[in-house]
């Protein structure tokens, strides 16, 4: 990870961290196992820039239209959240950067993944309470016996590169990238016949639209959304709609990596 040098924070801490927070004027904050820790000197808005330059390649302008929803994706499945000021091209002046590492844990969906064969599964969770990586887990063991399509938009599951996923999303498992997420499942539904179909964030009708589809051709659902609680899920307008038609068999409700999830059945099921 290209961050600068500081040296609060030890070799062991730096590669076991699940985020590193930049912002100008303050010091470098990683969050961890260990807990968050703040390094020893403040940051310059130079420094800033040039790390989400060196993170980005080199050329953020790649990353346009990402930026304009306030990220960039990096090598690895790992994510940089950005803000500053937005230019009227969609590119920024970097004044703090969010960088989220993607953590491979085969082990995450182990307890979980029996009581999810044949249902519809709906993954919810705080930002940074480790949605994406059970869900990267129950893809890759759910594509051990099952056609499983995967829509990764942002690259954060199968970390493609040039179209290749670089981390085990199961032996029967094709994953598409870029575009718009309710697009891509469409897309997908109509050009690889799965039997499973699973997609990170939900968050729009259009999304809601596109999972209604898969119920209707028969197709089963792993996905994530954002919210605290199932009442708070429930709450949101994208994911009403599949609420009131009972599309989802069962919740998996994370509080933070780690900790053991809790499992709501639904009426669905």
């Amino acid at each position: 990870m290209i961050v600068p040098r500081e040296g609060a924070f030890t070799k062991a801490e730096g590669e076991s961290a699940w985020e590193v927070r930049l912002r100008c004027g303050r010091p470098m904050q990683m969050t961890g196992p260990f807990g968050v820790k703040d390094g020893s000197f403040p940051l310059t808005r130079e420094s800033v820039q040039l790390a989400a330059q060196a993170l980005a390649g080199r050329s953020p302008a790649r990353f346009e239209d990402a930026l304009r929803e306030g990220y960039m994706p990096l090598p690895g499945g790992h994510r940089m959240g950005v803000c500053g000021h937005m230019t009227k091209g969609g590119l920024y002046v970097f004044s703090s950067l969010c960088v989220r590492m993607a953590h491979e844990i085969k082990d995450a969906a182990r307890e979980v993944y029996p009581l999810t064969e044949g249902k519809n599964v709906l993954i919810l969770g705080r930002p940074g309470s480790g949605k994406t990586t059970l869900l990267r887990d129950l893809v890759r063991r759910t594509a051990e016996n099952r056609q499983v399509a995967l829509t990764d938009t942002r690259g954060e599951i199968a970390a493609c590169y040039q179209g290749v996923p670089q981390l085990d999303i199961g032996p029967r498992c094709d994953v598409m990238t870029g575009g718009r997420k309710e697009d891509v499942m469409l897309c997908m539904l109509r050009a690889m016949s799965p039997e499973v179909m699973a997609a990170d964030e939900i968050g729009s009708p259009g999304d809601a639209l596109a999972l209604s589809q898969m119920q209707r051709c028969g197709v089963n659902i792993l996905t994530t959304a954002h919210a605290a609680s199932l009442e708070e899920a429930r709450q949101r307008r994208a994911l009403a709609p599949l609420f009131d038609e009972g599309i989802f068999h069962l919740c998996i409700l994370l509080s933070a990596p780690g900790e053991k999830p809790r499992i709501l059945p639904l009426c669905g099921g």
